[in-house]
């Protein structure tokens, strides 16, 4: 009940986008998200890891109709997905916090440079150890949500009506699942979350020791690049 309240608290408007759908689809989903704790090397205070799982459905762009006045374009590659940028929001509410404003909210992201359609990749963020001794949140947090761009379009989450698209609903915390919390909640993390820019860190950011812990399946540095946006 405190955690629906709080949310209800938080106000403003979502961005929308216009990249993939079809028959209902979107291009690229979010499988799963997972979140663990994890030690670095030596240190003392575990980490916050999370998995974003995602899975690849079909290239947006080879569902686009030619304009006959234009320039000849390059036919689209249908088997691969290009520039699927994820920014992971996490939300903490904080010891004593009673107001949205009060929580702690972390951001990132990073692009994978390229999936091949109907397959499944893993992008990981880490919050560190100190930060979340610090700042004292609990190992797993109060809401979250992924936002996914493919070619630079961002893909809607609700359709017309405000629903949710079940392909979507792992992408949110189950709090966020109603249209009007998750307008308020991606608002509320608009204004506060560059109070905390670069805490939370996507993979390769992070030392190379960490990958001793990391599940097979996980994509290789190589494969993710920093976004401008996340630091």
């Amino acid at each position: 009940m405190a955690l629906s309240l709080s949310v209800c608290c938080l106000s403003g408007q979502a961005t929308k986008g216009d990249a993939g759908a079809s028959a209902g689809k979107s291009a690229v989903i979010v499988r799963s998200i997972n979140f663990d704790p994890v030690k670095i090397g030596g240190q003392q205070n575990p980490w916050i890891r999370t998995q974003v799982e995602l899975n690849a459905n079909f290239n947006p762009e080879s569902l686009t109709v030619p304009d006959a006045a234009a320039t000849p374009k390059k036919a689209a590659n249908k088997q691969w997905v290009d520039k699927i940028k994820v920014t992971l929001t996490l939300v903490f509410k904080q010891i004593g916090a009673t107001v949205a404003s009060e929580f702690a909210y972390y951001r990132s992201s990073a692009t994978v440079l390229t999936m091949e359609v109907n397959s499944s990749r893993s992008v990981y963020f880490y919050l560190p150890g100190d930060i979340v001794k610090r700042d004292r949140l609990k190992m797993q947090p109060d809401f979250y949500y992924v936002q996914l761009e493919v070619g630079g379009t961002e893909l809607t989450l609700f359709n017309e009506a405000g629903r949710l698209s079940p392909d979507m609903m792992p992408a949110l915390h189950k709090m966020l699942h109603l249209k009007q919390a998750y307008d308020r909640a991606r608002s509320e993390a608009d204004r506060a979350v560059s109070a905390n820019n670069g805490m939370l860190r996507p993979q390769f950011l992070v030392p190379f020791s960490i990958f001793d812990s990391v599940p097979q399946g996980s994509p290789s540095p190589e494969f993710i690049r920093e976004d401008a946006s996340s630091r």
